[in-house]
């Protein structure tokens, strides 16, 4: 493309307050072939910033124009840009990804910039898209907004429809406190178990020793148990109803079964392919109702905090780091890719919060220990 050089225009507009615009001219791709559009920019309020110093600042914008230094990029709608995203990209994910990505996209993210064109959407513009949100959301769902950000931008970049991703410099404003599932003390649990009926008992007794997560727990077959090794080999899971791979390769794994698991297991009923559903993994759905009803009596009958699936997850986690089991078996046990990941299951209780206190103690103030035990031994 030949190069035309261009000084610009500045005006101002707007009252409250009023802003320098700049106008120029900016090449762009249009199906592959080079044309031109006419841009119009605001540099900053005119208060505090004289109309020399905004020319100043559009001739640094220019400068890459002027000197052809500047890439152009596909002139498209936000909407032709997703479109595309969404046909050609998404397919490449696994299907949790795929399905994670989709969602929040489509309810969020699509409605807010279907209008815009996809090379005008600046950092300003995603940094107030995500400010919608502040106070109303938990930081974990902000996170999911910022990755699928992440996501959709950089594969614009990448097919350059922008010259850079907006959301790389994203900051997320404040969240709702996220709402974690209840973990169980280990006497908790077994109380638990001793007022559930099967198949639940079962499956809690499993998911309780094993840590495993719920699209694992209700895709087990009889042929992941060697009953008589005392081994449960996890294979695949059951995702939002579709049966599929686990979630990592770390993810399947051997775990040893207790005793008392693998008497129950051979109590069950082996007649179907799932131990817990129907055929081909059928009566999800009604399996979640029934335990989540199944909960909420035993709950409300122990006096205890009501608690889902992932409670025994948690729970099982904590009871390992509380009790001194290594990191790397933690990790191994939850099916983690990082064993830096099983620390965000884990909670600590009161019991290893006093015994930390008193272990400072001895370190902060030796001279008063040994006063004490002292004192104690000569007393006895």
């Amino acid at each position: 493309m030949r190069r035309r050089f261009q000084t610009g225009h500045i005006f101002a507009r707007g009252k409250r307050p009023r802003v320098w615009v700049a106008r120029y001219k900016e090449p762009v791709l249009d199906n592959g072939k080079v044309t031109t559009v006419l841009r119009s920019k605001v540099i900053g309020p005119c208060a505090g910033m004289s109309k020399s110093a905004a020319r100043q600042t559009l001739q640094g914008w220019l400068r890459p124009l002027n000197e052809g230094l500047h890439t152009p990029v596909e002139s498209v709608s936000f909407q032709e840009f997703y479109e595309k995203w969404e046909k050609d990209l998404l397919p490449t994910y696994r299907e949790s990804t795929r399905q994670f990505y989709l969602s929040t996209a489509k309810r969020w993210i699509l409605p807010y910039f279907q209008d815009y064109r996809a090379a005008d959407i600046t950092p300003s513009d995603v940094q107030r898209f995500i400010n919608l949100f502040s106070g109303k959301y938990s930081i974990s769902v902000l996170k999911h907004l910022r990755a699928t950000l992440n996501c959709l931008f950089q594969a614009a970049v990448d097919w350059h429809y922008l010259k850079q991703n907006p959301a790389s410099t994203l900051r997320l404003p404040e969240g709702t406190e996220v709402k974690r599932a209840t973990v169980l003390l280990p006497e908790q649990v077994s109380r638990v178990i001793g007022l559930l009926s099967e198949p639940c008992r079962t499956m809690v007794m499993i998911a309780a020793t094993a840590g495993l997560r719920e699209s694992e727990l209700f895709a087990l077959k009889d042929e992941d148990f060697d009953l008589n090794n005392g081994i449960l080999t996890i294979r695949r899971r059951l995702y939002r109803g579709k049966l599929g791979d686990v979630k990592t390769k770390k993810s399947k794994r051997e775990l040893p079964l207790l005793p008392e698991v693998v008497e129950a297991v051979k109590s069950l009923s082996h007649e179907v392919p799932f131990l817990f559903l129907g055929p081909n993994g059928t009566g999800e759905n009604a399996l979640v109702r029934t335990t989540r009803e199944a909960f909420t009596m035993v709950a409300d009958q122990l006096g205890i905090p009501h608690f889902t699936w992932r409670s025994f997850r948690r729970s099982a986690e904590s009871a390992m780091h509380n009790h001194g089991v290594s990191l790397k078996t933690q990790a191994s046990m939850l099916g983690h890719s990082n064993p830096n990941m099983s620390l965000v299951y884990a909670e600590t209780n009161e019991t290893a919060k006093r015994e930390a206190v008193e272990e400072l103690g001895n370190l902060i103030f030796p001279k008063f220990s040994q006063v004490a035990t002292g004192v104690a031994s000569r007393a006895v």
